[in-house]
């Protein structure tokens, strides 16, 4: 069971992300083994890959392309598509932290994979790392066209944030 968990949770543009690389950075700094899963989509200004604000050398860093379903889906089944895709890219990383996990997990932009993925995979990841530091989007910006991401995501937010610390921008 991880022994730290720290939920950094905002609305779009608040500076998670950003706060995030600093904090990944002191660990990093330390000698720390570190895995980073980047779930960032990178599109239209919402969601910033940690690559942005830091250098990962020294850091397992994965990642893949990730959309943004509620800005890229034309209508609710177009988002549920992109949702669905990313919880599988999203499920895959997680799971080769899994296989190999280091003492600290650090997640950028968590609610991507929440939006479709299964909250209990990511609870065994969480378990099986010592610190756990994770963004994850809590706002009003972003709106679904009515696919019920969005109400999926609120309500695996405020779950992960009973289990966590939690630092609200």
């Amino acid at each position: 069971m991880a022994v730290y968990r720290l939920l950094i949770v905002g609305d779009v543009g608040r500076g998670k992300t950003l706060l995030l690389a600093k904090m990944l950075k002191a660990l990093a700094a330390l000698g720390i083994s570190v895995t980073i899963l980047d779930f960032a989509p990178e599109k239209m200004g919402v969601g910033a890959k940690l690559t942005r604000y830091m250098d990962v050398a020294g850091v397992r860093y994965l990642t893949d392309v990730f959309r943004a379903p509620r800005l890229e889906g034309r209508d609710e089944g177009e988002e549920l598509a992109l949702a669905r895709e990313n919880a599988e890219r999203a499920a895959a990383l997680i799971r080769q932290f899994l296989a190999s996990p280091t003492p600290v997990l650090a997640v950028n932009d968590l609610t991507i994979y929440l939006h479709a993925g299964d909250p209990a995979l990511v609870e065994e990841a969480i378990d099986s790392a010592d610190v756990f530091i994770a963004t994850a989007y809590y706002g009003s910006a972003l709106r679904d066209k009515g696919s019920g991401i969005s109400e999926r995501e609120r309500r695996a937010v405020e779950e992960l944030m009973k289990m966590c610390d939690v630092f609200r921008l």
